[in-house]
């Protein structure tokens, strides 16, 4: 599952973690007036931060004011207009997002050398179905790191259009050297409430692929319920302590349909593993636990156990589970990448016929 690609996309997992006690200074990158952000959260932006420059040549400007402007819009423009980002890159590829924890709203500035790559329908789309979600709940770091996570994955090339396409526009001004739009949110307010869904509904299945298949609905349809029948009672916990937005299933669906018809289903006992070919390098595998009404998702352990790296690729974050058996004809590097083993003849219990992309549940 990409659950750390779903608040993330998962390009977080593996990255080493600064400590937990807040230093004087911040990086240059962060203003964070408000101290809202703790040593840790200020070290994982840091390295996003860095990997941003390093690699896509980007330049990320984080603004977390302490004061409520009158006017966001004006502030965010005039700020990213005399910020000097030229001097950091080549030309203007710089990026800024400015905070207002009291008045809920973020705004995003983009230079003019970066439009083409975040063109305002993904900007929108972005706010809209990710960045609200966040500051809604008041999870500021969490929402400043899945957003630039899928602006890394923008940047990469590894965020699908047609997931923002079809999305309501966003009307964008232009502000300084770029564009920019404004999204809005009760940062201060608590969680929002789950979506009802009835417990008759997404329900354990009798094979494992049929369970991915309703899961594969749940995506689709956005559903959020965290008490769904169709997990298993870890998973259940682990959701209501996580926030799941309509990006980050989004974005698992796609994955997962791409890669459907070729999913091997492994069965050892009340324990099974759907996986994908070693080729498909960003479907990481899904684990299942069997229950007296069927099969449920162990999304839990796959969150605990799986991480991905900035490309979005997927390994193990240690050997030692106990859903290895589904992984015998492969070896993993000491970093958890997969590796087909050589000279290996080992066989999946089942391996699903191909079904076309987009077929309904229980195809």
């Amino acid at each position: 599952m990409r659950m750390e690609r779903a608040v993330l996309l998962g390009l977080l997992a593996g990255f080493l973690v600064m400590g937990c006690d807040r230093g004087p200074v911040s990086p240059p990158f962060l203003e964070d007036q408000s101290r809202l952000l703790s040593a840790r959260e200020e070290g994982r932006l840091t390295l996003l931060h860095d990997r941003f420059l390093k690699e896509l040549d980007i330049y990320l400007k984080i603004v977390v004011l302490d004061q409520h402007p009158s006017d966001l819009d004006d502030t965010a423009a005039k700020f990213f207009a005399s910020y000097t980002f030229d001097s950091l890159n080549r030309g203007a590829r710089g990026l800024m997002l400015m905070i207002d924890p009291q008045g809920g709203m973020v705004r995003m500035e983009i230079g003019s050398d970066l439009e083409e790559i975040f063109p305002g329908d993904f900007i929108g789309y972005l706010e809209g179905r990710q960045m609200e979600p966040f500051f809604a709940s008041g999870r500021v770091a969490n929402g400043i790191e899945a957003t630039v996570e899928l602006l890394i994955g923008k940047a990469l090339g590894t965020i699908d259009e047609t997931l923002y396409r079809a999305a309501p526009p966003q009307r964008l001004r232009h502000g300084g050297r770029g564009s920019g739009a404004r999204a809005s949110g009760d940062i201060a307010a608590g969680a929002t409430a789950p979506d009802a869904v009835p417990s008759t509904v997404f329900m354990p299945q009798a094979t494992p692929l049929l369970t991915l298949a309703v899961y594969r609905e749940v995506l689709r349809g956005h559903v959020k319920d965290p008490e769904l029948p169709l997990y298993t009672e870890e998973t259940r916990q682990f959701f209501h302590r996580w926030l799941v937005t309509d990006v980050q299933q989004d974005n698992e669906l796609r994955g997962l349909e791409e890669a459907w018809g070729e999913a091997e289903v492994i069965v050892n006992g009340p324990l099974a593993v759907i996986r994908f070919p070693l080729e498909s390098h960003q479907n990481s595998p899904y684990f299942l636990r069997r229950h007296k009404e069927g099969w449920q998702l162990d999304l839990a352990a796959m969150n605990r156990l799986v991480g991905f790296n900035h490309r979005n690729q997927w390994h193990f974050n240690n050997l030692d589970h106990g859903y290895m058996f589904g992984f015998g004809d492969w070896q993993f590097d000491t970093s958890g990448f997969p590796h087909r083993r050589l000279g290996s003849n080992h066989e999946s219990v089942t391996r699903p016929a191909v079904r076309p992309r987009g077929a309904p549940a229980g195809s």
